[in-house]
């Protein structure tokens, strides 16, 4: 197999595996338990799902002011602790509030079981199914952490895999720079924990990756493992949550709008395809039919229903949180990363977008700007649909799976197009190790922050005054690690876009860098 950038495909997978893992194993052990959005529900229908209890009993609970569709089933005592921690909805309070946790051993250790509730109860059990065989082993906290390393794990595949397409382009350092700038920490986070978002996001980042490969730059040596990387993503993703083959569509179309000539005909053409589709039918129409036939439906009272033009107005007026949910709002959505990080991330992903419309043709530029502007409309367009059905309950999180493929796009016609441009290649080498040394310090900038809340709280001074909570192995390991693995990924990024020796401009006296400079043929 060819060397790209020094490294061989297979050695960036591996490579991409460690450092992913290690980033959203340190989420998962430094988050406290329950301590993201919904987990109880979540870990609850896992435990369930491994215990052949797939539907469980219908029935509703009053949530948030709504009456919520819920499932009751019947899981280790464990999972009945608590449905909304003491913390989750207030920034300032540490998990040490919750000394029921402290005291009751016998109830962590999951002796006994009770039937509790959950409101993820009709989600489709694939997901489920793969994260909760640790609680048939360990039926207290250490099988929940135990649910959410195999969430890591995962989901760290996938973000591996897609990183090993990037680095097979022939100028991969643009296409890697968007990877990096579409793992953002609330990703990390959420692949970290127990919940549906995380592989969501993960399976759509390999998607983006894969569609966009073809389509952009097609090679015959690659196509086998694109279109197989593609549907095995595919397959993830309509199984995860409802909205599954709308991202999906959403995917394909904008992959056939970029596409060059000819691209999309030669994978119809190619075996692999309907090969690779024929194995995965199962799977595609499994998703379909959950979809359809088991959705539950919020009933909220009509205090809380808006009409379309109220609620879209209301959601565009939260834009900005919107963005914040993706990029970073960790706990229950109410921590937020500090402000340099949302800066520096958003400076990053429209800066690729950019450049992007600059050297793309006028129809990439186009579909940039059309993503660009659906990551604002879509929101606005869902919540004004589903606000007098089920209130106000959009998160910026549920739009990840489309959002992602921004910078993903914006990368790929970089990296298709920098050749063209006459780009030199130490130039765009720079560039993506530049991007990821300041995502690097963007991410590291959440991480702590959201870690110093569940210690001290949100306002608190660490150091500087008791350290209320701390997670397991104490603060002490999981930052410098974290620090260490950012540092290993910024490296990473650095060796796959590197310059390959062999490595020259066109075979031209000159060659034009951005329609604007000439270089001389070294």
């Amino acid at each position: 197999m060819q060397r790209i950038g020094f490294l061989r495909p297979s050695r960036v997978f591996l490579a991409a595996f460690a450092v992913f893992f290690g980033l959203s194993a340190c989420w998962s052990l430094a988050t406290p338990m329950f301590a993201s959005p919904d987990e109880t529900s979540h870990l609850v229908k896992a435990a369930a799902t491994v215990r052949g209890e797939i539907s469980g009993t219908k029935g509703f609970v009053l949530e948030f002011g709504i009456e919520q569709p819920m499932r009751t089933y019947r899981v280790p005592s464990a999972y009945g602790e608590t449905v909304f921690p003491c913390f989750a909805f207030d920034n300032k309070v540490t998990p040490a509030c919750d000394k029921k946790v402290k005291r009751d051993q016998r109830l962590l250790a999951g002796h006994g079981s009770i039937s509790m509730w959950t409101t993820a109860g009709h989600y489709n059990p694939v997901y489920y199914a793969l994260v909760g065989w640790p609680s048939l082993m360990f039926k207290g906290v250490g099988g929940m952490y135990l649910m959410r390393l195999v969430s890591a794990l995962i989901n760290s595949l996938l973000l591996a895999g897609a990183a090993a397409l990037a680095s097979a382009w022939r100028r991969p350092a643009f296409i890697l720079a968007g990877l990096v700038a579409a793992a953002t920490p609330m990703v990390l986070f959420l692949n970290g924990v127990v919940n549906p978002n995380g592989i969501e996001a993960s399976s759509a980042v390999l998607a983006w990756m894969a569609a966009l490969s073809l389509a952009l730059q097609p090679d015959e040596g690659r196509r086998h493992t694109r279109v197989i990387a593609f549907v095995v993503a595919a397959a993830v993703l309509v199984n995860v949550r409802p909205l599954g083959y709308e991202w999906l569509a959403a995917i394909l179309a904008v992959s056939m709008l970029v596409a060059r000539k000819g691209a999309v005909k030669a994978v119809l053409r190619h075996r692999t395809t309907w090969r690779s589709l024929a194995v995965a039918l199962p799977a595609f129409l499994f998703g379909l039919w959950w979809t359809l036939g088991n959705g539950d439906n919020a009933t909220p009272p009509p205090a809380l229903r808006l009409a379309f033009v109220p609620a879209a107005h209301a959601t565009l007026n939260g834009t900005q949180w919107g963005l914040y949910c993706m990029i970073g709002l960790f706990d229950w959505v109410h921590t937020p990363a500090p402000m340099v990080t949302y800066d520096l991330w958003i400076g990053v992903v429209i800066t690729l977008a950019l450049v992007a419309c600059a050297l793309g043709r006028r129809r990439h530029c186009v579909t940039v700007l059309a993503m660009a502007v659906g990551v604002v409309v879509i929101p606005v367009v869902a919540q004004g649909i589903e606000a007098k059905h089920i209130g106000m309950a959009w998160q910026g999180r549920y739009l990840l799976a489309f959002a992602v493929g921004l910078p993903i796009l914006a990368g790929a016609v970089l990296a298709a197009r920098v050749q063209e441009a006459g780009l030199p290649r130490w130039a765009d080498h720079r560039i993506a190790l530049t991007f990821s040394a300041v995502l690097a310090f963007a991410d590291f900038a959440a991480f702590f922050r959201a870690l110093r809340r569940s210690m001290v709280g949100l306002n608190g001074k660490l150091l500087l005054e008791p350290i209320k909570w701390e997670p397991p192995g104490t603060w002490l390991l999981w930052v410098p690690l974290y620090a260490l693995l950012l540092g290993a990924f910024v490296a990473f990024v650095g060796r796959a876009s590197r310059p390959s020796p062999a490595a020259a401009l066109p075979n031209q006296s000159t060659a034009p860098v951005l329609g604007l400079v000439r270089l001389r043929r070294p």
